[in-house]
Parts: structure tokens; sequence; C-alpha cells
């Protein structure tokens, strides 16, 4: 099948698959969503987009005008208004740039996710616009991570970019990706990110949310893992001001034998936020390896389901699931579903899971020692959330510690 041929088969089945409920989180009428605004224009400066987008994206740790530490992407809405390629051997172009080779569109794009799966992906590819494809050469290696940002500023916006992320055999890519709306707009994030990891090369994907609380988010997300690669996804929702709904389920697909993947997200439920975040592995390679670790704390009357589910077809494999999540007051909720299946008899999967709340003796005990209640309870559940992320770089080590910081502060 050729590139326009492709296409045309994926906007047929797109079409036919706008009615299709998602199995998981609340269904959204999209017709209010679907509607296209003035385009912005690209510029060359950073400095030349508007110091309010710049200050909200600074806040969740981006900063896309520092030259000194990595690429850099930006998408407002549905424009792309800032892209900057800093390292010679990383590829960064814009979905557009990329769907003019006929390659790409027949190896890379909607090849993990099926474009029918439910209303989003379909809506996604027939109305999203816009979205970054990030190439790392083979045998390169990028210390400092690619920053990329995909930016909600007007209203009733339905954002959808498609994202694809390629790392070439033996090389290492780092990719922090910040997403955030403007505190008063209501929105529907429904970006689509594929993965493809080649044989012994390295991938780490950090994604940090802070939307505003009458977003909707519904991303899609799968990645593909061959011999010896490794798959690690970072996920982080701190929202000061909680959101309205998060739904996810990514999928991971170790099918190259020493194939990994370290799947964590660290999620924190404020106001009336309903979350459905889930993650899924399918082992098919032998002798790998999986885990997926997550924590949740859930505040006011915040729902949060936390799915976990690591499948093997292949001997020799080793996975783990741990969910834990902590309840700060009544009227919050938190739900735990881990799930283990194999089909054959030489593997060794595992899961804890276990929901609680802070001990009011060790709170006692801080109190004793000087600290106020408010500094106690921010501590002890940034302790809690805290998750050993394995080849991070330091500076995003540190970034992270930073927004935890600030994200906890008001719990």
């Amino acid at each position: 099948m050729g590139a326009k041929e492709k296409i045309d088969f994926l906007n047929n089945r797109a079409k036919m698959s706008l009615q299709n409920r998602c199995q998981y989180g609340p269904d959204i009428d999209l017709t209010s969503y679907i509607k296209f605004d003035e385009k912005l224009k690209e510029v060359e400066d950073i400095s030349l987009i508007p110091e309010n987008v710049i200050e909200r994206v600074k806040s969740i740790g981006l900063d896309l005008g520092d030259t000194s530490k990595s690429s850099g992407y930006l998408q407002i809405d549905h424009d792309i208004v800032y892209k900057k390629k800093l390292y010679p051997n990383v590829e960064i172009l814009s979905l557009n740039e990329a769907l003019s080779d006929e390659h790409f569109v027949r190896e890379y794009f909607w090849n993990l996710i099926d474009v029918g799966q439910d209303k989003f992906t379909a809506a996604a590819q027939l109305y999203g616009k816009g979205g970054y494809v990030i190439i790392s050469k083979e045998n390169s290696i990028t210390e400092i991570p690619v920053q990329t940002c995909l930016f909600i500023k007007s209203t009733d916006v339905f954002q959808a970019p498609h994202n694809v992320i390629v790392a070439e055999p033996n090389s290492v890519l780092h990719v922090v990706t910040g997403c955030a709306a403007m505190p008063e707009t209501v929105g529907l994030h429904a970006g689509i990110t594929e993965f493809y990891v080649k044989k012994n090369s390295v991938v780490t994907f950090t994604m940090i949310h802070d939307w505003s609380k009458a977003t909707h988010v519904r991303p899609r997300t799968a990645a593909i893992v061959e011999d010896g690669g490794t798959f690690i996804n970072n996920y982080i929702n701190l929202n000061v001001s909680g959101l309205n709904s998060l739904q996810s389920y990514p999928t991971v697909y170790l099918k190259g034998e020493k194939s990994n993947t370290f799947m964590s997200s660290i999620i924190v439920g404020r106001s009336n936020s309903y979350i459905d975040l889930g993650s899924a592995v399918k082992i098919t390679g032998k002798n790998s390896c999986a885990e997926i670790i997550s924590r949740s704390v859930s505040t006011d009357s915040s729902k949060i389901v936390s799915r976990a589910r690591i499948s093997s077809e292949a001997p020799g494999v080793k996975g783990h699931i741990e969910c834990r999540g902590l309840i700060l007051n009544d009227g919050s909720g938190i739900w735990t579903v881990p799930e283990l299946d194999s089909t054959v008899k030489d593997v060794e999967l595992t899961h804890e899971a276990a929901v609680g709340k802070l001990s009011e003796e060790v709170i006692f005990y801080l109190l004793t020692k000087g600290v106020g209640r408010d500094e106690a309870i921010s501590m002890l559940v940034r302790g809690f959330l805290e998750v050993k992320v394995p080849n991070l770089p330091t500076l995003l080590e540190n970034q992270i510690k930073i927004l935890m910081e600030t994200g906890t502060k008001f719990l």
C-alpha cells in the first residue's frame, strides 16, 4: 500500500469510528471542540511568543529559549510556532514535513495505534493538526533532553497533534515534553504519540502535564521495542488547580529479545478531577523485562483509577507491577487494577497494590520537630511520590525535583 492509499484508508476508517466510545473514562461530546481559529505564524525567535505563554511553559520546567539545553518545539493550539534543531544527529521535523516522505508514512504513521480505536483517535486523524517527529541517528547519543511543548491558549480547542519518535539502532535519546493550558481555557487534548525503539537503542520520555481546571485530556500512546532496546516512560501530573478529566492507557510492545521497559506515573488528583490512567506491556520477545510503577494522591473530591497490565507470550520474562495510592481526605477516592497474564510457564510476573492514608503519628512527630502541619503533609507526600527512574540525565532529575516541590506545596 502506497502512502496516498494508506492515508485514504486511515481517513475512511476514522470516519466510520467517530462514534466509538472509549472503554474507560467518561464520554465527551466532540462537536463543541472541533473548530479552527486564526492560524498562528511560526517564529524564529522565541522572544516573539507572548510572554504569558512563555511564563506558563516555564512553570512546567521547560525553557525553550535556553539554546544551551537542547532542540525545541512549541505548538500552540493547532499551530507550530517554534521549532529549533541544535543536535546534528537528531532530526526534529513537523509532521507535515515528515508526511512528504513515503517511507515515513509506510513505516511510522499510525502503525502502532488503531485509528479506529475510539472517537479520539478517529478525530485526531480527521481534525488533528500539528505534531512533531524526532529521529535520533544510528550510534548517536543525546545527553541533554530534547524539549517539546503542546500548549492550549484558546477556548474550546480540540488539540490533537500526531507525534512520532524514532531511535535508530544503538542510539540514546532523551525527550521531555510539557503539556499545559492557560488557566482560563476550556479545551480537549487528544495527542497521538508513537515510539519506535530500534535494536540496542534507549529512549527516555518524560511527560509533564499541567492543564487548566476545565480541560479534558485523552492522549493515545504506543511504543515498540526491538532486540536489546529500552523504553522508559515517566508521566507526571501535579495540576495545582486540577483538571476536568484524564483518560490514557499507553501500551508498550516488547517485541525484541532482551528488550526492556520501565513505566512510571505520578498523579495528584485535585478538585473534582476524574483520572483514569493505565499502562500496559505486551511481551513477545524472549528474556525481556517490564516494570510498571504508579503513585497516586487524591484530594478534594477527585477520583483516580490506576490500571496496569503485563502479559507475556515468551519465556524468560520478568515483570513487576507496583500500584500505590494515598487518600488525603474523605470524598476523594483511588482504585487500583493490576493485571498479569502469561501463556508460557517460564516467566516471573508479580504485583503489589496498596491504598491508604498518611500516618497521624508521623505527622505528629514532624510537628514536635517544629515543622508546620501543611509542610509536614507536603514533605510526606513528596516522599511517597518519589520514584527512581533509571537512565535519566541529572539535569532532568533536578528539574523533576523542583516540580515535585512546587506541585505538592498546596496539598
